[in-house]
C-alpha cells in the first residue's frame, strides 16, 4: 500500500478519535502550500486551493499554525491566518447566483405585474371615458328633449291663452247681443200690447 494512503487512513481513523472538527475555509487569494507540522522549519507537503473547505483537527500551542484535512483525506499544517469562518467567494458564488436569479425573477414578475396592473388600468379608464361620453351624449338629448316639450308646452299655452280671450271676446259677444236684443224688445213691446189693448177696449 502507498504511503499517502497510509497517511491518510491513519489521518482519518485520528479524526473519528478526535471529537475536535471545525469546517475551515482557506482563503481566497492564491493557492496554499501546506506543512507536515506546526512551523516554517517543516518541508511542504501538500496544496489547497484557494477557497477550498478543510476540516480544523487542531491548533499549534501558539495558536499560528492549525492542522487541517483535505478534501482528498490528507492532513497537513497551514497558517492559521490563512484560514477563514465564512464560506469563501468560491463557495458562496452558486448561492449568490441563485439568489441573484430569484431576485431578477421576482423583479420581472414585478414588472409584469405592474405592466399589468397599469394595462388594466388604462383599459379601466378608457372605459370610463366611453362611459362618460355615452351620458353626455344622452344628457345633451335629454336637454334637447326638455327644450322642445319646452317649447311646445309655451305653444300650448300660448294657444290656451288665445282661446280663452276669443272665448271671452265670443261671451262678451253674445251678451252683448242679448242685452241689445233685450232693449229694443223692451222698446218695441210696450208700443206693440198697448195699442192692441186699446183696440180691444173699443170693441
Amino acid at each position: 500500500m502507498k504511503k499517502q494512503n497510509i497517511i491518510g487512513l491513519i489521518s482519518l481513523f485520528a479524526i473519528s478519535c478526535d471529537g475536535y472538527a471545525i469546517d475551515k475555509y482557506v482563503t481566497d487569494n492564491v493557492d496554499i502550500y501546506l506543512r507536515r507540522g506546526p512551523g516554517s522549519q517543516y518541508a511542504y507537503s501538500n496544496s489547497a486551493k484557494a477557497g477550498e473547505k478543510v476540516v480544523e483537527l487542531e491548533k499549534s500551542a501558539d495558536g499560528k499554525y492549525t492542522r487541517i484535512q483535505l478534501n482528498n483525506g490528507n492532513a497537513a499544517w497551514i497558517e492559521t491566518s490563512k484560514l477563514n469562518e465564512q464560506p469563501s467567494y468560491k463557495e458562496r458564488f452558486p448561492a449568490l447566483e441563485a439568489k441573484l436569479a430569484e431576485y431578477q425573477d421576482k423583479i420581472d414578475n414585478a414588472e409584469a405585474n405592474q405592466q399589468k396592473l397599469v394595462s388594466d388600468y388604462v383599459q379601466k379608464l378608457q372605459s370610463a371615458e366611453k362611459s362618460i361620453e355615452i351620458l353626455q351624449n344622452r344628457n345633451q338629448a335629454l336637454e334637447q328633449q326638455v327644450k322642445e316639450q319646452g317649447a311646445q308646452i309655451e305653444s300650448m299655452l300660448n294657444q290656451v291663452d288665445d282661446k280663452r280671450r276669443d272665448l271671452i271676446v265670443t261671451w262678451f259677444t253674445y251678451g252683448g247681443l242679448v242685452a241689445g236684443g233685450g232693449l229694443i224688445l223692451g222698446l218695441i213691446l210696450p208700443r206693440i200690447i198697448p195699442s192692441r189693448r186699446k183696440k180691444d177696449r173699443w170693441m
